[in-house]
């Protein structure tokens, strides 16, 4: 018998599927060509903190601002599984603070993007993200990033950031400056990853991008920037507006390739 902490999300992702095609029907022409993304989280994004049946139908859960505007600018799921990626063919998948993933997810999404797949990750070893609901419901944010089997896979390891705190910082990559707490690191680890993955890495080792065989992975050590409530007003009415979403849409609509032998 399934677990019935598992059916939740799963229930609320095949509701969330319906509503997503009924939309379709009304969303305006998108500037990027339909760009096809997967995101799997465990942030509430998709329809808010706590998100229930009752709610979803009756109109009274909303996305976060960030899921709100990837809707209008990206033809983006929700999925609980990556299971068959590559008969799926999305042009990007998100991981932003997934829960765990089954060994074969991992495994798919290491083969998928090894040939050709583009993936963003967001993995945070010390989540910040305020809640409501009680300890030990599988609805809460998930507190430490899981993806230590992927990522050391790829010669990557993620730890928190000694000199970090739960303080809002002022996190910059490039042009893009935004408000989040608890920054992490990712450090290469003494086993030498395949001669298939290149890393480029920022000064603080919290963003690195990653060639991997013949696709490519940006990984940020950090998920708390999604929280709206770190954003202006103003962002969080318009996203357009926030450097967070920036930074992202420049990774969903680049292709990135690292120099040779960076880490």
């Amino acid at each position: 018998m399934a677990d019935f902490r598992q059916t939740i999300p799963s229930a609320l992702l095949a509701l969330l599927a319906l509503a997503q095609c009924t939309a379709t029907e009304s969303r305006p022409d998108h500037p990027h060509g339909e760009t096809r993304v997967q995101l799997m989280t465990s942030l509430p994004l998709v329809w808010g903190e706590g998100a229930s049946m009752e709610s979803i139908l009756s109109g009274e859960a909303e996305p976060a601002p960030i899921f709100r505007y990837w809707q209008g600018q990206y033809d983006i799921a929700a999925v609980d599984s990556l299971e068959n990626l590559a008969d799926q063919k999305p042009d990007i998948v998100i991981l932003a603070q997934p829960r765990a993933m089954a060994p074969a997810d991992l495994a798919d999404l290491d083969a998928w993007v090894r040939a050709g797949g583009t993936a963003i990750i967001l993995t945070d070893p010390d989540l910040v993200w305020p809640s409501a609901l009680p300890l030990g419901d599988p609805r809460r944010p998930l507190a430490s990033g899981l993806l230590s089997p992927l990522l050391g896979h790829w010669g990557l390891e993620l730890v928190t950031d000694a000199e970090s705190s739960t303080d809002i910082v002022k996190l910059r990559f490039g042009k893009y400056g935004f408000a989040t707490r608890g920054v992490g690191r990712l450090e290469p680890i003494a086993a030498a990853p395949s001669s298939d993955v290149r890393c480029d890495t920022d000064k603080g080792r919290a963003f690195l991008r990653c060639k991997i065989g013949q696709g490519q992975a940006a990984i940020v050590a950090d998920a708390d920037f999604l929280n709206a409530a770190l954003w202006s007003e103003n962002a969080r009415r318009s996203p357009q507006k926030s450097d967070a979403v920036r930074f992202l849409d420049s990774l969903m609509q680049d292709r990135f390739q690292p120099d040779d032998g960076k880490r």
